[in-house]
């Protein structure tokens, strides 16, 4: 169990330190566009976000998870060759063809997206934007389950290097505009997309096994459907939300949104590092109690980053968007809190995995999408963007219960969920707290002073709920405390 442990901490590392730096570049571009663009903009520039994103989840048609489904059944390169061209060449095509397709229907999309007209030159560029993105989020998953972490890194932290340059550039010529904004990003997934296609280019080969392409597409088109419904509920809130807020006061909803993204540091680097080992141990003497306990040491991590990132969000809002954003940090803790449940899926349907009924995911991804669809039709209307929130975070853990329901009949875990739901519940109350009571009139002193509450808590938390891991702590606390001693005595 040490030697997963090991494992799981050595992947999570390395994918942290690629995804730090990538979301760090993330940080300086933030303050870049949102600082350069009206608040009602960003707005704008959220939704042409939301939709490319949508359709890039869309178009891939899960052969991301076909890719790693297929590849093992192999170890021939010939077999590898045509797993990959197929996908590849499949997804290209229809991407491309589909992007050509809303290029004929401006007016109809713009509206769907709730775009201004005047803002329509940059559909284009947004348009084949997604294509792209389809490219290289195959590209990132190819090179994740061929654990190729150098390209994954390359690939990941390119597209933000080659966004952030020109960004720089065109600040210093004061020249960000809305338009410009959406050629960099057009320019820097093409340019990763070259760069990740020479990377693969000995897998590339003119090959097409139909019935390997209709497995594959059987395969990954219910994975098609929980990332899309997974995003589609992400981004519910702001379907309702451009209908009760005015464009300012949902710019700012934008920026919050941005600014909880943060977290995704530590949930991504986890999930990528979390599926190879999971697969890999879970028929291994031990492995059920190992999930069990790291799910719990899990969420005690993302509540507690949640929390931090919740204390010290005044100065960050001031740092990375200014004083017009201010007030985003009220609702952040319920966005930062509702990625905790959902991320919990890697736990909740370790069970559906296991038994390989991906049906089960969608279905637990459908209950997810209906609850916050009628939570947002009571729910918005009449508390705005508390109750999106709200409706996000209640049909999250919708998500992870159905996953637990549908997942025990197949692969047994002794989850203490009474111990994880307090650990939620109470990093949630005080999260909430840290942003609506001050304890001083001085920023600074203000967020000390809750940052050290926050050690006290937390350690006491850890002490109660992880006892043996607490005790695991102080033994090895006192062993280097006994070999200072003995090495200071010796001299």
């Amino acid at each position: 169990m040490i030697g997963w442990l090991k494992t799981i901490l050595k992947d999570s590392m390395m994918y942290g330190i690629g995804f730090g730096v990538s979301r760090f570049l993330q940080v300086l571009i933030l303050p870049l566009i949102a600082k350069s663009l009206s608040v009602s903009e960003y707005g704008y520039y959220s939704n042409y976000v939301i939709f490319y994103t949508i359709a890039g989840a869309v178009f891939l048609l899960g052969m991301d998870n076909s890719v790693a489904r297929f590849l093992f059944d192999s170890d021939q390169k010939q077999y590898h060759r045509k797993v990959f061209s197929t996908a590849l060449f499949c997804i290209f095509i229809t991407s491309t063809v589909a992007a050509t397709v809303f290029w004929f229907f401006p007016r109809i999309l713009l509206k769907a997206i709730n775009v201004p007209p005047a803002y329509s030159a940059a559909l284009p560029y947004t348009l084949f934007i997604f294509p792209l993105l389809v490219l290289n989020n195959f590209f990132l998953s190819w090179f994740k389950w061929k654990r190729q972490k150098f390209f994954f890194l390359l690939n990941s932290i390119g597209v933000v290097i080659f966004l952030l340059l020109p960004l720089l550039i065109a600040q210093r010529s004061h020249s960000i505009t809305f338009l410009v904004v959406f050629r960099i990003i057009f320019f820097s997934q093409l340019a990763v997309a070259g760069i990740s296609t020479v990377l693969c280019s000995h897998y590339i080969r003119p090959v097409f096994d139909k019935s390997l392409f209709l497995s594959m597409l059987k395969y990954g088109f219910p994975w098609m459907l929980v990332f899309l419904l997974g995003l589609s509920r992400s981004y519910l809130d702001r379907l309702f939300l451009t209908r009760y807020l005015n464009n300012d006061t949902y710019g700012v909803y934008n920026f919050s949104a941005r600014l909880a993204t943060l977290l995704s540091v530590i949930i991504t680097a986890f999930e990528m590092s979390f599926g190879p080992l999971a697969y890999s141990i879970w028929n291994k003497e031990g492995a059920s109690l190992f999930f069990a306990r790291l799910q719990s040491a899990y969420t005690l991590l993302l509540s507690t980053a949640a929390c931090i990132i919740a204390i010290i969000s005044p100065v960050l809002i001031l740092l990375l968007g200014g004083a017009k954003y201010s007030g985003a940090e009220m609702v952040l803790p319920f966005i930062l809190f509702s990625a905790i449940p959902l991320t919990l899926v890697n736990f909740s349907s370790l069970g559906t995995a296991y038994a390989k009924k991906s049906f089960l995911s969608t279905i637990t991804l459908l209950i997810g999408f209906t609850a916050v669809l009628l939570l947002n039709v009571i729910l918005t209307p009449v508390y705005l963007q508390y109750g999106a929130v709200n409706a996000s975070l209640i049909g999250h853990i919708l998500i992870a219960i159905s996953g637990y329901y549908f997942s025990r009949k197949y692969y047994q875990i002794a989850f203490n969920f009474k111990k994880d739901a307090i650990i939620f519940i109470l990093f949630l109350f005080l999260s909430v707290g840290a942003v609506r009571f001050h304890i001083s009139n001085n920023v600074y002193q203000d967020i000390v002073i809750k940052l050290f509450l926050l050690i006290v808590v937390g350690s006491v938390i850890f002490a109660f709920f992880f006892r043996s891991e607490y005790k695991k702590v102080l033994s090895l606390v006192k062993n280097v405390n006994y070999l200072r001693v003995g090495s200071n005595a010796s001299v």
